[in-house]
């Protein structure tokens, strides 16, 4: 792992992170093989690329934007390659997969449901184009896929129950999500497709809500933007009540996950959460505990990238914990403690 001056944040949080990994999974099966990585700079990925970086493989990073956030700070150039590509461009990405790879993760699309504006047709492309090229590619040397999809392609329930890898897919509640929702369940059924007739060795993961170090204040998703606030403004504000309850998992339980999924696997499709089912507002509390109980404010604006009714999504991953024997989960609020202490010593070093 490099190693930067006067960085405590990789020697803690994340060192303990990638060491908690390391202790929970085995990763016997990457030895010696060559993995690509699509979508490098994201968040899942980068932690992916942490505990790879901890054993013999070749690894080949692709991601539109040169190595930047806390992958920049984890990349080695001596354990992985990079590439700077636009992974919309099919004629460079089937250059790429001329060569061999034995693992390959898809973790390459908007996650962020902000930036599921303007990027609708790309969101599209690499959901779908995209991942036909990886699965032609499985077809022709027999590598392993784990296209990552999204616990937002379930349907929302009228009741509170808690939805499995069988429960109802759902169309979206709002122009950006109704993108993205649709075109990782095409994407799904590709996948579906290819393991039927070619017998590809393809799996499905569906992740709910993960957070974690690695989420600083670019990152628009819902507690690394109330966490800015409270950091960099000095005041905590939400755009609404926060009643919606959503399924979070931390980003090392997440990985792990993935890391067990893509090697030893059985089925096809994986739910990829946690066991915290908590409301925005809830989440936004325990945020304010730690900045001293600072004032929650409740700001009235319609956000078009959000649904503002109340809506409850719990998530289950009861599939693979019957086949995996990593019970052990970090406890949310130790989870939301890593996320703050690494934004605070991110920030200085920035």
């Amino acid at each position: 792992m490099k190693k930067i001056k006067n960085n405590d944040i990789l020697k803690n949080t994340v060192k303990n992170d990638c060491d908690y990994i390391l202790k929970q999974t085995s990763l016997k099966k990457f030895e010696d093989t060559k993995v690509l990585i699509l979508g490098g700079n994201s968040f899942i990925a980068t932690y992916i690329q942490l505990a790879l970086s901890s054993i013999k493989c070749k690894i080949t990073s692709i991601s539109l934007n040169s190595p930047k956030g806390l992958f920049k700070s984890i990349y080695n150039k001596k354990k992985i390659k990079f590439i700077k590509m636009d992974l919309t461009n099919e004629k460079s990405v089937k250059i790429i997969l001329k060569k061999k790879f034995n693992f390959i993760f898809h973790c390459a699309s908007y996650g962020q449901p902000k930036k599921w504006q303007g990027n609708e047709l790309k969101t599209v492309n690499l959901n779908i184009n995209l991942l036909k090229l990886i699965l032609d590619h499985s077809v022709k040397f027999k590598s392993k896929i784990l296209y990552l999809s999204s616990a937002a392609v379930y349907k929302i329930p009228k009741n509170k129950k808690i939805l499995n890898e069988n429960s109802p897919l759902g169309i979206g509640q709002f122009p950006g999500e109704i993108m993205y929702a649709n075109s990782k369940i095409i994407g799904e059924q590709l996948c579906k497709i290819y393991k039927k007739k070619y017998k590809s060795c393809v799996f499905i993961a569906r992740p709910s809500h993960t957070y974690g170090p690695g989420q600083d204040f670019k990152d628009q998703r819902f507690i690394p933007q109330v966490l800015k606030r409270a950091l960099a403004e000095k005041k905590i504000y939400i755009y609404d009540k926060g009643k919606s309850i959503r399924t979070w998992s931390y980003i090392a339980d997440t990985t792990i996950m993935l890391l067990n999924i893509v090697q030893y696997g059985k089925s096809l499709i994986y739910n990829v959460s946690g066991e915290s089912h908590k409301s925005f507002y809830e989440i936004t509390q325990y945020i304010s505990k730690n900045f001293n109980n600072m004032p929650i404010k409740i700001k009235q604006r319609k956000l078009n990238y959000s649904n503002p009714k109340k809506t409850v999504l719990k998530i289950s991953s009861k599939k693979y914990h019957q086949e995996f024997s990593h019970k052990k989960q970090i406890n949310f609020l130790i989870g939301l403690k890593n996320l703050i202490n690494w934004n605070r010593e991110w920030q200085k070093l920035k």
